[in-house]
Parts: structure tokens; sequence; C-alpha cells
């Protein structure tokens, strides 16, 4: 279509049920389309319509008319009126897949049904945009009048405040610190160091005097000390006694340890005596390592069906001592290995994510920037089905996530349409991830859309 003076928009009528439901100036050139979707030009809650239909398309600077078979109308072209079966006819309409398409001349218009809705359609010259209203100069007023005074003093006064406090602060001659006791003053040095009063020591009072004192003031004291002094004196063991009454009750002692705990059954001598381990003690040598304590044990008693036996000689019948040197913790066939920690296999799987279906909702959000981000997170959608992976290497299907994008960008309502996975758990944990993303903010409302993700193994 031509620019400069012969510039002219479409103009473009709704009528339903008879009556004017919206007109429109299309000021841009852009394509139109219709239908009960929220994202099409003109939004018409009509049964026969389609969810949304290209009713013009822009190619070039010239639009272009888009009819089914099912369609009635009739377009002026060339100072003519023909319905669309004459354009079919007369070749004026081409066909494409299943719907007709003409070319529309800047002089064109015409009206088009379908149900209960018609729509017409004008070239028009383009009307004047509308001025801005504007206040009368003297009813503006200033930039002063503008402010919120209010606001403005707080924020003065705030401001002084904080330069005030900040010179008080940096202007005050706070003093040094003392480096030395040479810079104290001398009241303080005097106070530190003045000289104290050494108390007298009490005079010597002999015990004898001391006594006579205590039975006069008490006399009863010393009815006490009489009987006191009729008590038998203690006898006082001679070194060879106290010797001889520690080796006894070492002895004790060592026959208890050997008797009731696990001692009993450790360790040989090579006859019946008491375990090496219980020689360490001897003479209360009860500080000797550990490493010490063992010289000389030749084995450790193994039980047999009868149970654990008290014959601890090497070649007894009732069981046969293991030792424990480096030798004998050796197998006929070599040393006994310790095993080594086999090579971890990491479990792997893929996701595939399908096409997604149409947004819906009471905003719009471009379908390439949800995409950007669901691909962007789809580690977290792929570790949930590997750590289920681990379980069962087998695990495979499809798992389709509805979710609701509100107008802040954060997902509100989120669920899985379909499952064929089998285990409830990949869905749930794709769930509670996808409640945690955040997207661009729509226009003019919220955006639901639904993704299936297939999950397979990889190898």
């Amino acid at each position: 279509m031509s620019q400069g003076r012969d510039h002219k928009i479409l103009r473009i009528g709704i009528i339903q049920d008879g009556k004017i439901v919206e007109e429109r100036l299309l000021r841009r050139q852009e394509p139109v389309t219709i239908g009960q979707s929220p994202r099409n030009t003109f939004v018409l809650p009509s049964g026969g319509l389609p969810k949304s239909f290209s009713l013009f398309d822009l190619k070039g600077n010239t639009y272009h008319l888009n009819f089914r078979a099912g369609m009635n109308g009739k377009l002026s072209i060339d100072d003519s009126v023909l319905d669309f079966r004459a354009l079919r006819d007369q070749k004026l309409a081409r066909k494409k897949g299943d719907k007709y398409t003409v070319r529309l001349s800047r002089n064109c218009r015409g009206r088009i049904v379908f149900g209960d809705v018609t729509i017409l359609l004008q070239f028009v010259s383009p009307p004047p945009p509308p001025s801005k209203l504007q206040l009368p100069a003297s009813m503006r007023g200033g930039w002063a009048q503008r402010l919120d005074w209010p606001f403005v003093i707080c924020l003065l006064g705030s401001f002084v405040v904080q330069v005030f406090s900040l010179v008080f602060i940096v202007t005050r001659d706070y003093p040094e610190e003392p480096k030395g006791i040479e810079a104290l003053p001398d009241r303080f040095v005097s106070a530190l160091f003045k000289d104290q009063e050494i108390p007298p020591k009490p005079k010597a009072v002999n015990e004898e005097d001391k006594e006579e004192e205590d039975e006069k003031e008490d006399p009863d004291r010393k009815v006490e000390k009489k009987q006191v002094a009729k008590a038998p004196p203690v006898k006082k063991e001679t070194p060879e006694q106290s010797a001889r009454r520690k080796a006894k009750e070492l002895r004790k002692m060592q026959k208890d340890v050997a008797n009731k705990t696990i001692l009993k059954f450790i360790g040989t001598d090579g006859g019946d005596g008491p375990g090496n381990f219980l020689n360490t003690l001897k003479d209360g040598a009860t500080d000797v390592a550990i490493s010490e304590a063992f010289d000389g044990t030749s084995g450790m008693v193994v039980a047999n069906k009868d149970g654990i036996s008290r014959d601890r000689r090497i070649g007894s019948k009732s069981g046969k001592v293991a030792g424990i040197d480096d030798g004998a913790l050796k197998t006929s066939g070599g040393a006994v290995g310790s095993g080594s920690k086999g090579k971890e296999v990491a479990i792997k799987g893929r996701v595939k994510i399908k096409k997604p279906s149409e947004a819906f909702g009471t905003g719009s959000l471009d379908p390439s920037k949800i995409g950007k981000v669901v691909k962007r997170r789809v580690k977290a959608i792929k570790s949930c089905y590997e750590k289920q992976l681990k379980r069962n290497p087998d695990l495979s299907g499809k798992v389709k996530v509805q979710f609701t994008i509100l107008g802040s960008g954060r997902v509100g309502e989120v669920q899985a349409l379909e499952d064929t996975m089998g285990e409830p758990a990949v869905a749930q944990c794709i769930v509670s991830r996808v409640k945690r993303w955040r997207f661009p903010k729509p226009d003019g409302g919220s955006v639901t859309v639904a993704f299936p993700f297939v999950f397979s193994p990889s190898g």
C-alpha cells in the first residue's frame, strides 16, 4: 500500500447479534487475528469461531484477506461488488491450504459474515491523533507547588542533624592513652605504690601454758583430754609387715581379674597359669605399654562347640591357638588381602523436552522466553530422574507438568497432568523444583502452559 498523501489505514467494525461490539482504527500496519484466545487482535466469545484465525495478513505494505469455504461475505473491488463465491470463480482468490487469500487495494471495503458475527472493513484516511489535555498556565503553577513539603522538610532536617553530628565527632580532641607509668599523674602512682603496714608477728605461746589457759576457761575440756589420753595407742606396722600385706592384696587382685574378666582367656605362658598380660601387673607395674604387655604371648584360644576351654596349651583337643604375630595371620595361599574399592559406575539419564502446549490465561508471554527458562533448569529436572534411576535402572517414561506463571513472574499452581513413569517420586520432585522457578513478568495477568518431559537411561 502506498505511503504519503494516499496513505490509508484499516478500519474494522465488529457486529454481533445486531449490536456493534467494537470498532478500531489500525494506525500501525500489523496482521489481524480473531478468535476465542485472549492473544488475538479481536477476542470474540462465539462458538462458531476457532481458537485463533488470521483474518488479515500483511505482505509488505499490502493487506490480504483470508476466508474459508464456510464463510460468506462481499468485497468492493474496482467499482464492482463480488461475493466470496464469485471471487473463487474468477480466480481473484487464491487457495492456500484450507483457506482462500484475496489481495486488498487501498479503496477496498467489504463485509464478512460467519455465524452470528459480522465484520465490516474499510480503508480510510487516518484522522489526526487527539491532542493531550492540558491545564491552563494559571492553574498549573510552578515547580514549588508540586513539591511534597512535609517530606522535603523532614529530609532537610535529617541532613542538618547528620552534618552537625559528623562535624562534632571530627572536631573533638580526645586525650591520648598513657604509654607508661611515667605518664600517669602523681596521685595515681602514690595510690599504687604506697607503703603497707606489716602486722606484728604473734608471740610464741607454750603448749602447756595454752592448755592451762583453756582449762581455766572450760573445766569440761580437762575431762575430755583425760579420756582421749586413756585410748590405746595404734600399733604401727613394720616395713616387712607392710610389704607382706601389700603383696597379699596384689595377689588377690590378680586372681580376681584373671577369673572374672576376659583376661582369663587371653594369652598363655605354655601352661595352666595366668596369662602373660597379667604378669605385667607384677609388683604394681600398671603403667606398662600395651605393646610390652603382649610380649611372649603365644596366641589366642579358639572356641569349639562346647565353649571356651580352660586348657590353653598348644595342641589341646579342646581348641586351637591362633598366633597374633605377622606370620600367624597368613593363609596357606599367601597373606590375607585387605581388598580394594571398586570403581563406582555413574548412572545417568536423558531428558527430552517435547513441544509445550499453547499458553493461555489472562496475560501474554513470549513462548521463547518460557522455553529458555525451562531449558536452563533442565538439570534440576534431570537430577529428580537420576535419583530414582539408581534404584531402578530400567526406569523411563513421560511426565507432563502444567504450571501457572503469575504476574510477578513467580510460579503459582503446579500439577502433573500425565505420568507414565510408574514412580510417583519423580513427578513429586519435578513439581517441587518447578515451584521455585522464576520467569519474566507476563503482560496483563497470568499465563498457564504445560511442558512434557521424556526420560530414558543414557546407556
